[in-house]
């Protein structure tokens, strides 16, 4: 009988000497280390430890893509701002073997587990390096990963290829990404998956393992001083801003800040603002043109966030009432109003996506907004989140507004189409659902 020369790893031992396997661990014990990491096996949550992993291999001599034994390529691997990374690729070893290929993505200290699924994708024209290697016809595959953080530095993904346990792994650089732009690959390689599993898959790579609601903490709302910031979706037509813009000034003629979610803004706009301004006694200050909503240095006493389209419909009187206190929510909820539900059914705000406009204390929406994760395209899903937990948790009054039909806008950056034919706000509708869908039972 041959002498078993495996190593094995106790967990008991991996939780207390985790550290030190990674820094004085022999090789072989290092990468199995790392292929729990890849595997989901163990977490590591210690940007310290991730670092002492980083460095580590930093200092080993990476394998080529190509050699006898495999030979391994990425069509496309891409990471958001907000920490967000999928990719595609192919891959074909020499033999078949019943360990998989892995990978990790490294980043600022963050290590984080990709999740790939080989042999997902048809590649027929992969079949002139059946004379060397094991071709099938479905050797691509995608992947996907989420740091727990956005990074601030460059991102490496390794992958660790079977047959090579003392070994480094491939080394793959990422392409840095807006959030629609990694959104579209992956509907665009959503569309090259037959199984709708995987293409499930695929997009709970990208997201949190589960939303913890419950460790939400809501923050007190003090009385409102200072002021106003309106943070608008301009869904309609340029031209209509200037008549958004005057029902607001209306309500508040003191003046107000506004954020415009855009990307830019067009003459036709800078004119409306301007001439509410001169209308108004300079009732406008324009302070942001952009699709995120940072959080400012010095707070404003309250937060409205709108669009467009709402503001025309709704009766937003009680957004700027001077003795508004608190948080308000109004909602379009007429089949709501018809059976009766509680106007503060959380649940349903959110399976049906209902219009809405709301209007928090200024520190306490950014607060509890900062804890909102970065997971969606709009700056409207993260708002719209936050005004669930707050609904599901009493903290807002929510009123109905007497409104039949809702029109919705049609302009704006979030209504593009992403190659399916779902605009943004579709996109992250589906995210909130996958979220819903993984919570601990």
């Amino acid at each position: 009988m041959e002498p078993d020369d495996s190593i094995e790893l106790y967990r008991s031992r991996l939780g207390e000497d985790l550290s030190r396997l990674v820094e004085i661990g022999v090789n072989e014990v290092f990468f199995a280390v790392l292929r729990l990491l890849a595997q989901s096996q163990i977490t590591v949550l210690d940007p310290a430890l991730g670092a002492a992993i980083y460095a580590r291999l930093r200092n080993a001599q990476p394998l080529a893509k190509e050699t006898a034994s495999y030979v391994l390529a990425t069509d496309r691997c891409l990471v958001s701002t907000a920490g967000q990374g999928m990719l595609t690729g192919w891959y074909l070893p020499a033999a078949a073997t019943a360990e998989p290929l892995v990978a990790l993505a490294f980043a600022d200290g963050m290590v984080a587990p990709v999740d790939l699924q080989m042999n997902s994708t048809a590649r027929a024209d992969l079949a002139a390096y059946g004379d060397r290697y094991t071709f099938t016809g479905r050797d691509g595959y995608v992947g996907a990963w989420r740091f727990s953080q956005a990074p601030t530095g460059s991102t490496q993904l390794m992958f660790l290829i079977p047959g090579e346990p003392s070994a480094s792994g491939v080394i793959v650089n990422t392409e840095p990404a807006s959030a629609a732009t990694l959104a579209g690959q992956i509907v665009m390689s959503m569309l090259a998956l037959e199984d709708t599993a995987r293409r499930v898959r695929l997009r709970r790579g990208t997201l949190p393992a589960y939303l913890d609601i419950g460790a939400f903490e809501p923050v007190a709302a003090a009385p409102a001083q200072g002021e106003t910031l309106v943070v608008l979706d301009h869904d309609l037509i340029d031209t209509d801003l200037r008549d958004v813009l005057r029902r607001i000034a209306r309500l508040h003629p003191n003046g107000f800040a506004l954020h415009l979610l855009r990307q830019s803004l067009t003459p036709i706009m800078q004119s409306a603002i301007t001439a509410i301004g001169h209308e108004y006694d300079g009732a406008v200050r324009l302070v942001d043109v952009d699709l995120a909503l940072a959080t400012p240095r010095e707070m404003p006493g309250r937060v409205v966030f709108a669009r467009s389209s709402s503001i025309f419909q709704f009766d937003i009187a009680p957004l700027f009432a001077a003795d508004a206190a608190g948080g308000i929510v109004l909602l379009h909820d007429p089949i709501g109003s018809v059976l009766g539900s509680r106007p503060d059914d959380a649940a349903r705000f959110a399976r049906d996506g209902l219009p809405f406009a709301v209007m928090m204390e200024g520190a306490a929406f950014f607060a509890q907004r900062d804890a909102i994760p970065h997971v969606f395209l709009t700056e409207e899903s993260r708002i719209r989140l936050l005004t669930e937990m707050l609904m599901e948790l009493g903290m807002l009054d929510v009123q109905r507004v007497d409104v039949y039909r809702y029109f919705m806008g049609k302009s704006g950056p979030f209504t593009q189409a992403l190659i399916d034919g779902r605009d943004w706000h579709e996109y992250d509708a589906e995210s909130r659902k996958l979220l819903t869908e993984s919570l601990p039972s």
